[in-house]
């Protein structure tokens, strides 16, 4: 009498390899573009935070004609002393603000939004 084994045959188990790959080849194009839109979450929000900062500044130097506001002088108006970066998806390395005649403040890069599997400016938003 021949005895039935209980383990997986060869082709048993590259069936289940090719189904797992699968899977992960419908995973993964899903979690990147995830992972791009929270990035772009974050940044936009840093933007918003260092507007805010950057009024406090103005507010606190008014007395001062000021173009532009060094991103480190920004500092201690953050939680920590530390002055977010911008999305580490985006190409920039640090932000930059500018302030408008009429006191209107620029911070660049501006808002981002996921295009295709990238993140770029989003020049229809605020």
């Amino acid at each position: 009498m021949k005895k039935k084994s209980k383990a997986f045959t060869l082709v048993e188990l590259v069936i289940v390899i090719a189904i797992i790959l699968i899977l992960v080849s419908i995973a993964i194009p899903r979690f990147t573009k995830s992972n791009l839109s929270a990035q772009a979450a974050a940044h936009n929000v840093n933007v918003k935070e260092i507007k805010n900062a950057a009024i406090l500044y103005l507010m606190e130097h008014e007395s001062e004609n000021i173009s532009e506001i060094p991103v480190g002088n920004l500092s201690e108006y953050f939680e920590g002393g530390k002055v977010p970066k911008p999305a580490k998806s985006y190409t920039s390395d640090d932000f930059k603000i500018s302030v408008g005649s009429n006191q209107e403040i620029k911070v660049t890069p501006g808002p981002l939004k996921v295009e295709g599997n990238k993140l770029v400016l989003d020049t229809e938003g605020k």
